[in-house]
């Protein structure tokens, strides 16, 4: 009898992870549109753990590559409503507005100036997300950024 207790429960364990990780996957791949509605900071030092290395070395010494990551990265905060529209501030007052979908794990914004941009989103939980940068046609340009986090205020 105590086999099948310890079967049983083993098994019911087996079956909770099973439907816990399943539906985190779930979520990491289909994010609802519901779970990007908010505001959201740049995590500089989760994007800083994934620059290239030499990117990174450079950025140690080049006081022009610190003062654009200073502009436009570090304390750029993006707002989605869930009326569809967004905005983005950067830490020099500049803020662009327009509006956003998301449809599958695809984040596509379209600013009022008529720039859009399509990037493929991840949430790693209800608090944390990242966008993978777009590449750039020209082959020889590389992504300071390659993955770019935010964190829920």
């Amino acid at each position: 009898m105590n086999k099948v207790i310890k079967y049983s429960i083993r098994n019911l364990v087996l079956i909770l992870l099973f439907v816990t990780f399943s539906t985190e996957i779930h979520a990491q791949l289909n994010p609802s549109p519901e779970l990007l509605v908010g505001i959201w900071t740049f995590n500089e030092s989760a994007s800083l753990a994934k620059m290239p290395a030499h990117i990174n070395a450079n950025l140690q010494t080049s006081v022009d590559l610190q003062q654009h990551v200073a502009t436009f990265y570090s304390g750029r905060q993006m707002q989605f409503a869930s009326d569809g529209t967004f905005a983005i501030a950067f830490s020099n007052g500049q803020i662009f507005t327009g509006q956003w979908t998301l449809e599958g794990n695809l984040l596509t914004t379209l600013t009022a100036e008529g720039d859009g941009a399509t990037q493929q989103i991840t949430f790693l939980d209800a608090q944390n997300f990242y966008l993978m940068a777009q590449q750039y046609s020209d082959p020889d340009a590389e992504l300071m950024f390659p993955e770019l986090y935010f964190i829920k205020n």
